[in-house]
């Protein structure tokens, strides 16, 4: 279940999974918490929501994967072959096209990220 708590205007300014004081249940189809999830964003619906965010997501697994094979915590040739070789597109095309701390885009012909070793 969902609870929302609302400012003295009534509009959400928090949503928790569990109750919590002053605060309200909540349904996802709400338009006052598709407003608030959705305030960082054009969205419209949970649907637009989901989509513009997915791209997110994705980036967000990637890092974890890396993290989790950094700490031995999995290995990388456990996962599915078909896993292993879009993660290394990817890890690939992001090596290639990084975005500098000015938002400008730069290019990378190097295959190697700053915390890959040297192969040889």
């Amino acid at each position: 279940m969902l609870y929302a708590i609302r400012d003295e205007q009534g509009q959400i300014t928090s949503l928790s999974a569990q109750p919590v004081e002053n605060s309200t249940v909540a349904d996802i189809a709400d338009p006052d918490v598709i407003h608030f999830l959705s305030s960082n964003s054009e969205a419209d619906s949970p649907k637009e929501l989901l989509d513009k965010t997915d791209t997110e997501v994705s980036r967000i697994i990637e890092d974890l994967i890396d993290l989790l094979i950094s700490k031995q915590t999995i290995l990388f040739t456990d996962l599915p072959e078909a896993a292993q070789q879009k993660l290394l597109t990817r890890k690939l095309a992001r090596s290639a096209y990084k975005v500098d701390d000015n938002n400008q885009t730069v290019m990378n012909n190097s295959i190697l990220g700053d915390d890959d070793s040297i192969l040889f």
